[in-house]
């Protein structure tokens, strides 16, 4: 899962190794917009289930639908189109207030936790493949905060250290110091790496004199 999901991390700063991170989401404004969100999904899902048996009961709309049959799969395709479309959204927000990530750091390893409504994932890593620590600053509707992220040369394996409105230099030398790797460029964030295999490349011969 994306480290740009989680808003809270406790303790709030590293202190030492072994270390370990509990990371979740801000509730309010996620249960605010599936407040907002669950009537609409559950008035379309009513209105869907009236024509659908509306449809099914009235002779005169079953004669219409037997002489153009397509419109039937139109209008059975457009409705299961709009609840997708209201069931998506639904279930990021019900992932996002019951999504929690417990971060390990020790005997030199990465190990990750991850736990939803709907699944469980774990991983881990030595910590000897990351690139370092890398100060992000991410800007969004709500506003700015700064990151302190370990960086991975796989975008999926890194993994968020800090949040904080503000964050010094001082407090990023000391979370690389801790653990143990140099400041990376935040720009490392974003290579792509690993996702896809080398391409081997040949010297082409040397073409021949006439």
């Amino acid at each position: 899962m994306r480290t740009a999901i989680y808003d809270r991390v406790e303790p709030p700063t590293p202190g030492a190794l072994p270390l370990r991170l509990t990371q979740t989401c801000a509730h309010r404004p996620a249960t605010l917009f599936l407040v907002c969100l669950l009537p609409v999904a559950m008035g379309v899902t009513v209105a869907g289930a009236v024509l659908i048996s509306h449809l099914m009961l009235n002779a005169d709309a079953r004669s219409v639908l037997q002489q153009h049959p397509g419109l039937g799969i139109e209008l059975l395709v457009g409705l299961a189109a709009v609840v997708l479309m209201l069931f998506l959204p639904v279930r990021k927000l019900v992932t996002r207030l019951t999504v929690k990530r417990i971060v390990d750091i020790a005997n030199g390893a990465v190990s990750v936790t991850e736990t939803t409504n709907f699944r469980t994932r774990s991983w881990s890593a030595p910590l000897s493949q990351y690139a370092g620590v890398a100060h992000h600053v991410r800007a969004s509707l709500s506003g700015t905060r700064h990151e302190i992220i370990l960086v991975h040369p796989e975008q999926g394996k890194s993994v968020l250290l800090c949040v904080a409105p503000r964050t010094s230099q001082a407090e990023v030398d000391r979370v690389a110091s801790l653990i143990g790797l140099r400041q990376v460029a935040p720009v490392e964030l974003y290579r792509f790496k690993g996702l896809w295999p080398r391409v081997a490349t040949q010297h082409l011969p040397e073409a021949a004199h006439a």
